[in-house]
């Protein structure tokens, strides 16, 4: 039932139609292993959570992502409502997506990470997590993400920007 809906969706069917966005299979970048421990991924993943795997699309340079996904009855803080800490981490890996692919060797951390919470997101309800990458300079990336509802007159319920670092590579260590 939750993939009908899914591929009904208007946004949905409006980024499969369009030439500017390529879907993408969520965490098929990542190594078995690293899925395998990947919160949103794997533990956050089942009825009641993330029950399907989110849908992900990218502009041509991976500077922009969206992302739909439904969030269900079991990731909330109070009754009905989506937990703040769940919110965070969802824009948090999205702020990933569009600032990583950017950085040298394609590899970062979150430096800093500011989420504003504007309205309550409800359970049981579909979500669009969207990126941008803001400025990049050498190591270092701004991103902003928001979650919105899926609606054609969309509401934005949480926003967060963020700085990603990507490590310096010194090359190999000779002083041990």
């Amino acid at each position: 039932m939750l993939i009908e809906q899914q591929n009904e969706l208007p946004l949905v069917q409006t980024l499969r139609q369009s030439s500017e966005w390529t879907e993408v299979i969520a965490y098929q970048h990542m190594s078995a292993s690293a899925r395998a421990h990947s919160l949103t991924a794997t533990t956050l993943r089942g009825p009641g959570l993330i029950a399907l795997r989110p849908l992900k699309f990218f502009n041509h340079d991976k500077t922009e992502c969206i992302l739909v996904a439904h969030l269900g009855q079991n990731l909330c803080g109070h009754d009905g409502i989506i937990h703040g800490g769940m919110l965070a981490t969802l824009l948090d890996e999205h702020l990933a997506y569009v600032t990583l692919p950017n950085l040298p060797n394609q590899t970062g951390f979150t430096a800093n990470l500011n989420v504003n919470y504007r309205r309550p997101v409800l359970s049981n309800q579909w979500i669009v997590v969207r990126g941008k990458l803001q400025r990049l300079e050498g190591r270092k990336a701004w991103a902003e993400a928001w979650i919105e509802t899926v609606e054609d007159t969309p509401q934005r319920l949480t926003e967060a920007t963020a700085l990603y670092i990507s490590p310096r590579s010194e090359g190999p260590r000779t002083d041990f």
